[in-house]
């Protein structure tokens, strides 16, 4: 989704790199407003986070003046680089167009769940709806476990199975995969 921590009027926002964003697991970004960075006091921060990181001083904790006081130790170098390569494709793509895709995928997973009589968790109004699908289950550990041998990524929560197809799955892909699903469904 689209989001502007201006307009939101908050103190701080914290997010990930995973699943949408395709920047995988170890990254996680925060804002926090400008002018509460000066008195921001952090904890569990590293060393980067210091005015001079490369001093290695002990004796005092003296924080950068600007945001990077929020930083914390070593990047997870591997993870950073794969977090940029997957926020400069997201930028390519656009986050408007990768919402509206989402929203279509949401859109035929509620399609083919009415036409299958299974009950559903989600929102019906598009606007009101990410990239989640979650469906009612009596045993959603094995069919989580069962669809997973075929090849279909889901999860399953206590009496439910989530469906979170990512923005690049093809029409064809998402059908097989609701074929597959509706079918572990049934009794």
């Amino acid at each position: 989704m689209p989001l502007d921590v201006g307009a939101m009027d908050c103190d701080a926002f914290v997010g990930g790199c995973l699943k949408w964003l395709s920047g995988g697991p170890g990254n996680a970004f925060m804002y926090v407003r400008p002018g509460l960075i000066p008195q921001t006091r952090p904890q569990g921060t590293g060393w980067f986070a210091t005015r001079d990181p490369f001093s290695f001083t002990l004796q005092e904790l003296d924080f950068a003046d600007d945001a990077r006081r929020l930083e914390t130790g070593t990047w997870a170098v591997a993870s950073h680089y794969a977090g940029l390569a997957g926020l400069e494709l997201i930028l390519e793509v656009g986050v408007d167009n990768i919402q509206e895709r989402l929203r279509d995928l949401t859109d035929r997973i509620l399609e083919r769940c009415d036409e299958a009589d299974v009950r559903t968790f989600t929102p019906r109004e598009r606007e009101r709806r990410c990239g989640i699908v979650t469906l009612e289950c009596e045993h959603p550990e094995e069919v989580e476990a069962k669809l997973h041998k075929e090849g279909v990524i889901v999860d399953s929560r206590p009496g439910r199975v989530r469906l979170s197809p990512h923005w690049c799955v093809t029409e064809d892909e998402l059908e097989r995969g609701m074929d597959l699903v509706l079918a572990s469904l049934a009794p």
